[in-house]
C-alpha cells in the first residue's frame, strides 16, 4: 500500500514537471525581424479571420536567418518592416510594424535603406 502511494506520488511529480516545461516553452517568444515582400504572399482558403499566408526570411537580433510562415487577415504594406514574436511551438504569435531605425544593427545590414 505504501509503495503504491510512492509510485503515484512520483508519477504525479513527473506530470507536474512536464506540464510546467510545456507551459514554459509555450510562453517563450523570440523577436525576429522581416520586411514585407508581397511577391511571397499566398491567398488561402479562409479559416477564422486569416485569408493570406506569408513565407519570408526573418532575422533575429544577431542577424541569424530563419524562414517564417504566418497568416494575416489582409495584405500587408509592401516593404514595411515587422517585428515578429515567434514561439518555438506555435510559430508567429504576434507582429508589429517597426521603422528601419528600430531594427537591430545586425538586422539592418540585411536590408538596404
Amino acid at each position: 500500500m505504501k509503495s503504491k502511494k510512492v509510485v503515484v506520488g512520483i508519477i504525479a511529480a513527473i506530470l507536474v514537471v512536464v506540464c510546467m516545461g510545456v507551459a514554459f516553452l509555450a510562453t517563450q517568444n523570440d523577436d525576429y525581424y522581416t520586411q514585407i515582400d508581397n511577391r511571397w504572399v499566398q491567398e488561402i482558403a479562409p479559416h477564422g479571420a486569416m485569408n493570406y499566408k506569408y513565407t519570408l526570411a526573418a532575422y533575429d537580433e544577431n542577424g541569424n536567418e530563419k524562414d517564417v510562415v504566418f497568416e494575416t487577415s489582409r495584405i500587408l504594406t509592401d516593404d514595411a518592416f515587422l517585428c515578429l514574436k515567434v514561439n518555438f511551438i506555435r510559430g508567429v504569435v504576434t507582429w508589429a510594424e517597426v521603422k528601419y531605425e528600430e531594427l537591430p544593427a545586425e538586422v539592418q545590414q540585411h536590408y538596404n535603406q
